[in-house]
C-alpha cells in the first residue's frame, strides 16, 4: 500500500529552504555592516529572526518524519543518496573556486577541504545530518520507552534548559566584560536533538492550532528581539546589540509557531501538490548547491539601503530558487539512480 504523501510537511520544507536563501542574503548584502537606526533596518532585523528558523524547521521535520521509524540497517541506507549528492555538489563547488574565483591550493589541501565537509560551502549540515541519522533511532527509542505525555514533556523540558536556554539567559555582563553563565554552557550544540525531539513530540499528538495567532506569535517575538537588538547596540550593527542565534528560545519559539501553522495544511489541487513534492524532494539539494549561485546574485545587491531590502530580495531568492531547483533536480536524479545501482548490488 501506498503511503499518503503529506503536502503540509512538503509546504514546511520548502519554507524552510525560502527561509534559508533570505538568511543568506542578508548574509552577502551587506545587512550586517548597516547600523539599525531606521525602521527599515528594525524591520530587516525582525526579518532576519525569523530566517533563522530555517536550520531549526529541517531539524522538526526529520524529527516528525522518522520518529517511528525503528533500527535497521536498510535504515542507515538511506544515507546513502544524500551522501552521492553531497560528493557530487562538493566536487561542483570545488571546480567552481578553482575555475571562477581562481583559487590556487594544492591537491592535497583539496582533498582536505573534501572531507571535512567544506568543498560546498553548506556541507556542514550534511556532516550534523550523518551523526543526527546514526543517533535517531536510539532517540525513537527512548522516545517511545518514556509512553506518557508528561514524560515527554519532561524530556523536551531538559533538553531545551540544557541546549536552548543558556545562549538565552547568559547573556547578563556585570563587570562591563564577562557573561554571567547562569545556565551550564556545555551542552548547548546538541540543539539539533531538541529539535529532532519537538519534531517528534508534534508527530506523536498532532497539536492543532490557530494560524492566525502563530503568526501574530512570529511577528511579536521577531519585533521585542529586534528592538531589544537595537537598544542594546545603541543603533550600532546588529552584532554589537543581543542577538539570537538557531539555539536560542526567540528561533525555537519561532520555528514551532510556524511549522505549527504549516505542518497540516491541505491541498486540493493535484497539480500544486505534485509540484510541491517535487521541490520537497530536492531541497537538500538545492540548499547545498545554491552556494554557487548565492554568493554572485545576493552580492549584486550589496550597497543598497535597508528600504530597498525587501524587493530586491525577493527577486535575488527567487533567480537562486529557480536555478538551484533546476540544477538540484538534476543531482537527485544522479543520485538516486546511483544509489539504487548500489543498493541492487549489495543487497
Amino acid at each position: 500500500m501506498e503511503k499518503k504523501r503529506l503536502f503540509g510537511m512538503d509546504a514546511v520544507r520548502i519554507l524552510a529552504l525560502c527561509l534559508l536563501y533570505w538568511l543568506h542574503f542578508f548574509l552577502r548584502n551587506g545587512f550586517y555592516s548597516q547600523p539599525v537606526d531606521s525602521p527599515f533596518m528594525i524591520a530587516a532585523v525582525c526579518g532576519r529572526i525569523i530566517f533563522m528558523s530555517c536550520v531549526p524547521m529541517f531539524l522538526m521535520i526529520t524529527g516528525y518524519l522518522k520518529c517511528e521509524k525503528p533500527w535497521s540497517r536498510r535504515y542507515y541506507f538511506s544515507l546513502l543518496p544524500i551522501l552521492i549528492s553531497w560528493a557530487v555538489i562538493s566536487f561542483i563547488c570545488i571546480g567552481y573556486k578553482i575555475l571562477i574565483d581562481g583559487t590556487e591550493k594544492s591537491l592535497y589541501a583539496w582533498a582536505v577541504e573534501f572531507f571535512d565537509y567544506s568543498g560546498a560551502n553548506y556541507g556542514w549540515y550534511i556532516e550534523m545530518y550523518i551523526g543526527l541519522l546514526l543517533l535517531s533511532p536510539f532517540v525513537n527509542l527512548a522516545w517511545k520507552a518514556a509512553g506518557s505525555k508528561k514524560m515527554h514533556q519532561l524530556m523536551l523540558a531538559v533538553m531545551v534548559f540544557l541546549t536552548i536556554l543558556p545562549k538565552t539567559v547568559n547573556v547578563l555582563i556585570l563587570d562591563g566584560e564577562n557573561t554571567l553563565n547562569i545556565i551550564p554552557n556545555y551542552w548547548v550544540n546538541l540543539y539539533f536533538l531538541t529539535y529532532y525531539m519537538i519534531g517528534c513530540y508534534i508527530r506523536t499528538y498532532q497539536p492543532k492550532v490557530n494560524r492566525i495567532l502563530c503568526f501574530a506569535g512570529v511577528a511579536a517575538i521577531a519585533l521585542v528581539f529586534a528592538l531589544i537588538n537595537q537598544a542594546t547596540g545603541h543603533g550600532a550593527k546588529m552584532g554589537d546589540g543581543y542577538t539570537i542565534s538557531y539555539n536560542h528560545a526567540g528561533t525555537a519559539g519561532i520555528t514551532v509557531l510556524l511549522f505549527l501553522a504549516f505542518y497540516q495544511i491541505e491541498c486540493r489541487s493535484q497539480l500544486i501538490c505534485r509540484a510541491a513534492a517535487v521541490i520537497s524532494s530536492v531541497t537538500l539539494e538545492m540548499y547545498l548547491i545554491s552556494c554557487v549561485f548565492d554568493q554572485t546574485i545576493f552580492s549584486w545587491n550589496k550597497g543598497y539601503p535597508a528600504s530597498e531590502y525587501w524587493w530586491r530580495g525577493l527577486l535575488a531568492t527567487g533567480l537562486v530558487f529557480v536555478l538551484s531547483f533546476l540544477s538540484g533536480f538534476c543531482i537527485h536524479q544522479l543520485s538516486a539512480a546511483l544509489s539504487r545501482k548500489i543498493l541492487s548490488c549489495v543487497s
